[in-house]
């Protein structure tokens, strides 16, 4: 097979032969991140339905339940510019692969860096520079679900020991898997979180298929009907995967709060403001200035984000997120359980969102996707003004921060989370893949 998912299997063939320690240390974060966030979702409708409806007999079908429960909260990892969420369907699709053939942990956390490499890598291919978005968010597509197939296929296949021929086609074939609208983060849905575990599962099935026999275009990447050009236009050289600057993985985010990343840099400046001494009942009225492409997901419709009808619908309303901020909400500053039925009828609160407007901002359009700068502006009941300002989340969490957000998710699931809590911290030496994915099937089933 010739042409660029031909170059592309090579490029992470090579790179498999020897990761450098440092991606394997983060691919194992991603991996703890993951697991925490997936069993917090213990119960989710989207997570009962689709267990209710597939099962988890085959690797595919688990995969498909893990990943829409590691998606399920919104509380994954998140990547700018790509806007692409990589590990929630590399590590379903990885764990559910390696508890079939085997794999080890250094193998298993192999596929998942890689993984998360290749899912972004294919973001980066929409995104434009000096056109201030991604073109798959700017057409309503779920960078997610179109791009991370890819990266499940190369885990699946890595793992499943494919040819570099067959891998090539492996990604091919997961091109035409590729979807995913995001119509459901403006006015509502439950179908978003599947994204991500559609995107873990077909990627096993296009790795099982290639395996089979069946074969991709050799430019199902770069062709006149190829992936790039059919999702966003674009035409040109593609970039290496792999280049000398590090991985894009490892620019990954680790979420402090479960709501939309477009939350995130506002919500950091409500903490900061509160814990410099606001109080939110000295209030008159918040401005907050973002990236005007992020209004359509945190900000509008108005009505709508002030008045989130469920917990999930709060996840993407900037207004309500940074209300629960300013009065102080609870894990790293917005938690878990900061997002319940009773919080979206709470008086006080519904107050203090009324209190709050998002607009677009020149700076953080100038800079957007590339960074998520934001601008809050709180006026006082005397008239006193307070200014804050971030340029973007920091890009991980902390080891002690990490910590506390896995045990809160799992403190938030419904079941007994001991082992799964040991099965996941456990050092790369003595990581047992087939071992987590048990505990993690049996918090979730």
């Amino acid at each position: 097979m010739s042409g660029r998912p031909a170059v592309l299997a090579r490029e992470i063939v090579d790179a498999a032969a020897s990761p450098p320690p440092r991606v394997l240390a983060r691919a194992r974060a991603h991996l703890i991140d993951t697991v925490g966030v997936a069993a917090a979702a213990c119960g989710d409708a989207a997570v009962t339905s689709v267990l209710g409806a597939v099962g988890t007999a085959t690797a595919r079908d688990a995969a498909l339940v893990l990943g829409t429960a590691a998606h399920a909260l919104d509380f994954d990892n998140a990547q700018v510019p790509s806007l692409v969420h990589p590990s929630c369907v590399s590590v379903p699709a990885a764990l559910a692969v390696a508890a079939s053939t085997g794999a080890d942990g250094v193998r298993t956390l192999t596929a998942i860096a890689l993984a998360d490499e290749v899912a972004l890598w294919f973001g980066e291919l929409a995104v434009v520079v000096g056109e201030g978005n991604s073109r798959l968010f700017e057409r309503g597509f779920h960078p997610t679900g179109v791009c991370a197939p890819m990266g499940a296929a190369a885990a699946a296949g890595l793992l499943y020991g494919l040819s570099a021929e067959e891998l090539a086609h492996a990604i091919g074939i997961a091109c035409s898997f590729a979807g995913g609208i995001l119509e459901s983060n403006r006015t509502g849905g439950r179908i978003k979180p599947v994204h991500a575990g559609w995107a873990a599962s077909s990627g096993i099935t296009a790795a099982l298929t290639a395996r089979a026999g069946l074969t991709a275009p050799p430019t199902a990447i770069e062709g006149r009907f190829g992936f790039r050009h059919a999702f966003t236009g674009v035409t040109g050289d593609v970039p290496p995967l792999l280049t000398g600057d590090g991985w894009r993985m490892e620019t990954t985010h680790l979420k402090p709060y479960p709501t939309n990343g477009f939350t995130h840099p506002a919500i950091d400046l409500a903490v900061r403001l509160r814990r410099a001494g606001l109080r939110a009942s000295d209030i008159a009225t918040v401005v907050v200035g973002v990236p005007t492409p992020t209004l359509r997901t945190i900000a509008e419709p108005l009505a709508a984000k002030r008045r989130p009808a469920t917990p999930y619908e709060a996840r993407f309303s900037g207004p309500f997120t940074v209300a629960v901020a300013l009065r102080g909400g609870g894990g790293l500053g917005v938690g878990l359980g900061d997002l319940t039925p009773d919080a979206l009828t709470d008086p006080g609160l519904l107050s203090l969102v009324d209190r709050i407007e998002f607009t677009g901002d020149p700076e953080a359009d100038a800079a957007f996707p590339g960074a998520q700068l934001c601008r809050v502006t709180v006026t006082l009941h005397d008239g006193t003004v307070r200014t804050a300002v971030t340029e973007s989340t920091k890009p991980t969490l902390t080891e002690e921060e990490q910590l506390t957000k896995l045990d809160s998710c799992l403190a938030a699931a419904s079941r007994p989370t001991a082992g799964l809590r040991d099965a996941t911290l456990r050092p790369v030496p003595d990581l047992d893949p087939a071992a987590l994915y048990a505990e993690l099937l049996t918090v979730l089933t």
